[in-house]
């Protein structure tokens, strides 16, 4: 990283406000041009405009007014400042890299050099300053080289910064890596890889571990003591980063942590900067919690510059990408902390996970919250306790967005002691419970209700989101007559497996649990659309009996409805109506209701037991078994 590029003085640039829009400059390596023609437009003409185009609109900031030249790179890791200006010694790079892109020499500033004892420092007269960049408050240097990053972890993209500004330290030039092994132009992944590209912007912006000891306060005074010879942070040895203040993030000892073995010391690193602290008390509803836990896993490039993923694993700023993400409230202020940004609440989402729970959730272990829940007869959601085996039983993720699985499975040797979460298990033999655990390591193992994909052969055929159409079935897959598109919802079944009848034959699918289908809010009551016949719901757990013909087959299953004000609360508000209260439901006649009719001889009836002819598994893209990494 290179410190110090000099623009205006800090007391010109303390005074601005910060009330500008972010402008954010694209600068493509050659390697980009290199893509195939389909994922090249994908970049070009959606994911990059778009995900810069969030930011813009998320983020403000002082305006940079004065043209960015960036500072060369120097021969030398030593430095001599004089002036405000960085002095090379004797030579600059004959290159200057961010990342991996080589930055254009019309970015670049004169290279400005001082002999070995900081003596006769000039201007290297061999070189001269380009043009520099204009109308800009930051440039993004974007590649897409098949790096060996690329093959860490499956990993999707990674992204840091590469130059700062010299009076508030703000960054003010970054670089991504895109892999283009792992960039998917299917319409399903479509959110996932923007989602990815955000998140990686963001580290570049500010969300960064070699960051957090620059952050300023609201009056552009240094929240981490600074060194008085350089002006910097103190640097910590050990790690080679720069030492932030415990007013940034402090550690904390979490005593009583329940494991299976019983309870340990757990240290914690929290995020403790004021609007951190206000939002993730409010969004758990916890008034005690110190601050926003960092990951500890993975190293680095994970730990420390993301959000924890056991309490807030569909934040968008965790390390992995598992489900539908969410940039929310407390990432934007963790970047309004940093003294640089302003930031427009409205352009976060919502987060549901764990929205709500207190500080038992977010404070104790999963182990904890998920014995006590189970000894007082409560939902231990969004975690869960249902080892992934056959047959199958799916069921909606915690905003009914996805059908889904819980994702606890055997591993092949114990997990660590501190990832132990369960003394014991239905139908797992006693003594076997340190092999069980969720298979997203950086939620501490804890089993949680995921996202999946289908495959056949291994070959990835659909997802389990509901609002993608390309998600539907195959109409002679289709045995519980699912509907999945932009109006769909995951609702469960009941106990029992779905059948199918034809006059020859019985079929029952091992594989059920819940099902994606499409609702309406009418008439103050939700009705579930069940193969274009409507099914009206009077009370949350009535089961609605389906009995239709398709395909040639009659479909025999059943549906659970929720709570009228669960799917239609929002929507009715709206339109100034509201639920009406729950009644007792017609009798099954009420409804659409379908016969087999069948010739009167006598025919051979072979009742088949058959699994489902594409196989659940867990997947890739679906991160339930293998996490796309972020970096």
């Amino acid at each position: 990283v290179v410190h110090g590029v000099q623009l205006e003085p800090l007391h010109v640039i303390q005074k601005r406000s910060i009330d500008q829009p972010l402008r954010i400059l694209i600068v493509y390596d050659e390697s980009v041009y290199r893509l195939d023609t389909d994922k090249f437009s994908l970049i070009n003409n959606t994911i990059l405009p778009e995900a810069v185009r969030f930011w813009e609109q998320a983020l403000m900031v002082r305006q940079t007014k004065e043209t960015i030249r960036l500072n060369r790179k120097c021969e030398s890791s030593q430095v001599f400042v004089k002036n405000s200006m960085t002095y090379c010694i004797d030579s600059c790079k004959q290159a200057t890299l961010c990342g991996e892109v080589q930055v254009p020499p019309d970015h670049l500033d004169v290279c400005r050099v001082c002999n070995s004892t900081g003596q006769d420092c000039h201007e290297d007269a061999n070189t001269m300053a380009g043009p520099g960049i204009s109308n800009a408050d930051f440039v993004f240097y974007v590649s897409a080289l098949q790096s060996e990053r690329c093959h860490k972890g499956l990993t999707v993209a990674y992204a840091a910064h590469c130059q700062q500004e010299a009076a508030l330290d703000r960054p003010i030039a970054g670089h991504a890596n895109l892999c283009p092994d792992s960039i998917s132009i299917k319409p399903q992944e479509l959110q996932t890889l923007l989602s990815t590209v955000k998140h990686e912007i963001l580290h570049a912006l500010g969300f960064s571990v070699s960051l957090y000891a620059f952050f300023r306060n609201d009056d552009g005074t240094p929240r981490t003591p600074r060194k008085p010879d350089t002006g910097k942070p103190y640097l910590n040895e050990k790690f080679q980063i720069h030492q932030w203040s415990d007013d940034t993030i402090r550690r904390v000892v979490r005593s009583e942590w329940a494991v299976r073995d019983g309870t340990i010391n757990r240290t914690i690193d929290m995020f403790v900067t004021p609007r951190v602290v206000r939002e993730v008390r409010d969004h758990f509803g916890c008034q005690k919690l110190e601050g926003a836990e960092l990951e500890d896993q993975g190293g680095e490039g994970t730990a420390l510059t993301h959000w924890e993923k056991r309490v807030l694993e569909n934040e968008a700023m965790t390390g992995t990408h598992t489900q539908s993400s969410a940039f929310s409230r407390i990432t934007l202020a963790l970047m309004e902390d940093s003294g640089w940004y302003k930031a427009n609440y409205s352009m976060a989402s919502p987060l549901t996970w764990g929205r709500g729970l207190g500080c038992n959730f977010a404070m104790r272990s999963c182990m904890d919250w998920i014995t006590s829940n189970t000894r007082r007869g409560r939902s231990i959601h969004p975690f869960c306790a249902k080892v992934k085996r056959d047959p199958l039983q799916t069921e909606c993720t915690d905003d009914r967005s996805s059908v889904a699985l819980c994702n606890l499975v055997r591993h092949t040797t114990p997990l660590p002691p501190q990832y132990q979460n369960f003394a014991s298990l239905v139908h797992i033999p006693a003594g076997e419970e340190g092999y069980y655990g969720g298979s997203v390591s950086l939620a501490d193992h804890c089993p949680y209700i995921q996202e999946f994909t289908w495959r056949s052969k291994n070959v990835v055929v659909r997802g389990s989101q509901c609002q993608f159409e390309d998600n539907n079935p195959k109409p002679e897959k289709n045995f519980a007559l699912e509907s999945y598109g932009p109006s769909s919802k995951c609702f469960d079944h009941t106990e029992h497996m779905w059948e199918e009848r034809s006059c020859r034959q019985t079929r029952e699918w091992q594989h059920w649990g819940s099902g994606c289908y499409q609702y309406r809010c009418q008439h103050g009551r939700l009705h579930i659309i069940i193969a274009n016949k409507s099914y009206e719901c009077y009370f949350a757990g009535q089961k609605l009996n389906v009995q239709l013909m398709a395909e040639g087959w009659l479909h025999r299953g059943a549906v659970v409805c929720p709570s009228c004000k669960e799917i239609c609360n929002t929507e009715f508000e709206r339109r100034g109506e509201r639920c009406k209260v729950s009644e007792d439901a017609p009798p099954d006649s009420y409804y659409p209701r379908d016969e087999l009719k069948c010739s009167s001889a006598p025919t051979p009836h072979a009742k088949a037991l058959l699994s489902s002819l594409i196989l659940l598994s867990l997947t890739v893209a679906a991160s339930t078994s293998i996490p796309r990494m972020y970096s």
